[in-house]
């Protein structure tokens, strides 16, 4: 058996991605390490050989790059919580709209009714409140 050690996940993607598979046979007969069927003892040492390389590496990770990871997180959670508050208004209209449609018989109908419309205007209101400090917090933050 051939393993293939120490290729990047762009690497891989590349060499699988491949209509044929010529250049990932190539790259592991040519850079793979070898292991006899039914060597047991060589699969152990490089078993061995892996686990020792992967606690040896450790990744560092600069105070710039750990300021450009949160930016990138943070702005990934807005564009998360942007598109909820678009989903929820998108909700409510179309409640409000069922709503509306509604045909009250009796005045306390129409007063309740009436009053659920007020009450969904006012959370649309309140989500296009919180949608807009988003929209303008993640403009700023863009900017900087």
């Amino acid at each position: 058996m051939r393993i293939l050690t120490n290729v990047s996940k762009a690497e891989l993607d590349y060499l699988t991605n491949q209509p044929t598979a010529k250049a990932l046979i190539e790259k592991v007969e040519t850079e793979g390490v070898y292991i006899p069927e039914g060597d047991a003892q060589g699969a152990a040492e490089f078993v061995a050989m892996r686990k020792s390389q992967k606690q040896e590496a450790y990744l560092q990770i600069s105070e710039e790059g750990m300021a450009a990871l949160k930016k990138e997180k943070d702005a990934d959670e807005n564009t998360s919580r942007e598109e909820y508050i678009k989903e929820k208004i998108a909700e409510l209209k179309k409640e409000l709209a069922e709503v509306k449609a509604q045909s009250a018989g009796s005045e306390k109908a129409k007063e309740k009714q009436e009053k659920k419309v007020n009450a969904i205007q006012q959370q649309i209101s309140m989500l296009s409140m919180q949608l807009i400090q988003l929209q303008k917090a993640n403009s700023e933050s863009g900017s900087v």
